[in-house]
């Protein structure tokens, strides 16, 4: 059963998390409406979908306010709260950003080995984001963040016609998932709880905000 909230305090913290934060990176393709549910797509970085609280993001690896995002929020997230809360990352790659999809292949090709694996890419990325912007020098941070057997079968699933295929369809389903659900730019974040949706288009001003809002919701 989950914890009846004093909804104010919810109301506190949403219009918090709504009014605060990074500028986003927009989306040059107009907004469509909500349709039909879509059957289960992202990656799961922590928790599962029986957790009590979802935070869905969906992200392009090349933004900056994504990075913020994954580094100031959800990786806290994912440590602080573990299975309590199921973190899930869309790839929303925008059109303006170069080496945005390359960057998803990477992450869809170490989900394929494991959440750990995964999770390793993202952190990898995001932190060296300054560095591979430039030049799309991913392979490098992504060599650092797996072992090498797990780096060789990661380049193996990208190199396979028939892999690199479905990761590419993949992606597509994520953008178009997230334009169902309004999504124009990023990161997007989705939090659901107890039969609840809060949507949340700019980073959170902390960590401690977050926490404020998580807590009463896991107890």
């Amino acid at each position: 059963m989950f914890r009846i909230l004093n909804t104010k305090t919810i109301a506190f913290v949403i219009a918090l998390l709504l009014l605060s934060g990074l500028t986003a990176c927009k989306k040059e393709a107009p907004q469509e409406q909500a349709l039909e549910e879509t059957p289960f797509t992202g990656h799961i970085l922590s928790g599962s979908t029986a957790s009590p609280v979802r935070i869905e993001v969906f992200s392009d690896m090349q933004c900056p306010a994504c990075r913020e995002l994954f580094i100031g929020i959800i990786r806290p997230v994912i440590k602080e709260y573990q299975d309590k809360v199921c973190v899930i990352y869309h790839e929303f790659p925008l059109s303006g950003h170069q080496y945005a999809r390359p960057a998803a292949r990477y992450v869809a090709a170490a989900a394929k080995l494991g959440q750990r694996q995964a999770l390793s890419v993202y952190e990898a990325i995001f932190n060296d984001q300054v560095f591979w912007g430039v030049d799309g020098s991913l392979e490098k941070s992504v060599s650092k963040a797996l072992s090498g057997e797990d780096f060789t079968k990661a380049m193996q699933i990208l190199r396979d016609a028939n892999s690199l295929a479905q990761i590419n369809e993949t992606i597509e389903k994520e953008l178009q998932l997230g334009m169902r659900k309004g999504v124009n730019s990023t990161p997007t974040m989705f939090v659901s709880y107890s039969g609840k949706e809060e949507k949340l288009d700019r980073r959170p001003p902390s960590f401690q905000i977050m926490k404020q809002f998580l807590d009463p919701l896991v107890k």
